[in-house]
């Protein structure tokens, strides 16, 4: 009777787990087409941009973006730099005027979302029509010397909001500290993002994922919007992402505008960065469900609320991945006090059901590391070392997502340490160094695209 038991909650767990792959399919199509190569778009306009930069308490790493943005193949009449900051006594705001940036102190920001409402409303207030779309870039990314060139080639699909790629930094930092396993783990979510979703979303014109970094909109959009209206969370990139559903804002990825970006060294700091991203991504999906599900009438809607709410599949397929492997050891547990051999049974199928998500995120490795194999200047044993270590640095979501859903608990903006690392990359075997820069250093070009 216990083992006619056990193995028919066996099937009935493997049939809900086909049924959420199932379910989960369409965004698999995702996954093929990042190896079609993207079409290049050439944007005969040449539109004023203005470079958006939230940077409160970022004078340690601001230097080197500053640096990129003056090294920009972009001609620099048409294009502005913005630099936000907190603290009128925050070193940052000497470093941005050498660079000739426009700073705006916004002392009352408790959020990303705060200091970004404010400096566009500062512009819009003093000339609305002076730029055609704000590029949003975090204090600790690095530009490709095209960004800005590519970013207005992007326009040219007529989309009002663009996301660039993302290339994590640390690999081109030569030294081995920089390149730890859990930045090297954490790195490959953009690869999953961008290249893996967001490119096939792009062909399809289906709202894309938006990330809060190497991020442009258009003055239309800004101009609806009166400013940054996203700050109900600790996601603000992923409230805009549902906006843009509901408000039916078109997205685009654009592969060729390159950007680079920080992963922490720390597992303990990039599991901060975990908790505050999934925190927000749960709260976003909250505060939007409503809006969301009323505007999905047409055909087309109701294809977008799949895809914005396309992690829901997979927040059920793990749980009741680890419900069912949860249940079967503590009946392995009761088993084996009674004495009943059945208990080896039920170990067996508890280790089935956490061999599923490691199969599952192992799967998804391997992919990642295909797609973006060009992009990972790291040795083929590191890389089969990502391939088994990084299903499980994936599975550490699990206990964030569990929290996040049942335990939300919004700790507000938190400082995140940065890395204090030379940066440098080859190309065409001359090598290009950018360094942090200080008060009695000069200028630094910033990566070239490859």
């Amino acid at each position: 009777m216990v083992e006619t038991a056990l193995n028919i909650a066996l099937y009935v767990f493997l049939a809900i787990c086909a049924i959420l792959i199932v379910f989960y399919f369409p965004r698999l199509k995702g996954w093929f087409a990042s190896f079609k190569k993207q079409k290049r778009l050439i944007n005969d306009k040449k539109n004023n941009i203005a470079v958006i930069i939230p940077a409160r308490n970022e004078s340690k790493v601001i230097g080197d973006l500053l640096n990129c943005l003056t090294h920009q193949t972009y001609a620099k009449e048409h294009f502005g730099v913005h630099v936000i900051i907190k603290d009128s006594n925050d070193p940052t705001i000497e470093i941005a005027k050498k660079a000739n940036a426009s700073v705006h102190i916004a002392s009352n920001q408790t959020c990303k979302g705060d200091a970004l409402d404010f400096c566009l409303k500062e512009i819009l207030g003093s000339n609305p029509d002076k730029y055609d779309s704000y590029v949003i870039v975090d204090a600790d990314c690095m530009l490709d010397e095209k960004f800005l060139e590519e970013m207005n080639n992007a326009m040219a699909s007529g989309k009002q909001i663009i996301q660039a790629k993302k290339i994590v930094k640390n690999y081109h930092i030569k030294n081995k500290k920089a390149n730890s396993i859990s930045a090297s783990c954490n790195g490959l979510i953009w690869t999953i993002i961008d290249d893996m979703g967001n490119r096939y979303k792009s062909d399809k014109n289906i709202t894309g994922m938006t990330i809060g970094t190497g991020l442009m909109l258009r003055s239309d959009v800004v101009k609806m919007l009166g400013g940054w209206p996203y700050r109900q969370t600790l996601t603000e990139d992923i409230e805009l992402m549902f906006d843009c559903m509901v408000k039916k804002i078109s997205t685009f990825y654009y592969s060729y505008a390159i950007m680079y970006m920080e992963e922490s060294t720390s597992l303990k700091i990039t599991n901060k960065r975990r908790r505050r991203w999934l925190t927000g991504v749960v709260d976003s999906k909250r505060i939007y469900a409503k809006a969301v599900k009323k505007s999905a009438k047409t055909k087309e809607d109701k294809r977008n609320k799949y895809y914005v709410l396309a992690l829901w599949p997979v927040f059920y397929y793990i749980g009741i991945c680890v419900v069912f492997s949860i249940l079967q050891f503590g009946l392995a547990v009761v088993l084996f006090i009674l004495k009943d051999s059945l208990w080896l049974k039920s170990l067996l199928y508890c280790g089935i059901g956490i061999a599923i998500i490691y199969v599952s995120f192992w799967i998804l490795t391997l992919f990642c590391l295909i797609v973006e194999r060009k992009n990972m200047p790291i040795s083929i044993f590191k890389r089969l070392v990502l391939l088994f270590v990084h299903p499980v640095f994936y599975m550490g979501y699990i206990p964030i997502i569990a929290k996040a859903l049942f335990f939300s608990n919004n700790k507000g903006w938190e400082v995140i340490d940065r890395i204090d690392f030379k940066m440098q990359t080859a190309k065409n075997d001359m090598e290009v160094k950018v360094e942090p820069l200080s008060d009695d250093e000069g200028e630094f070009a910033c990566l070239p695209q490859d």
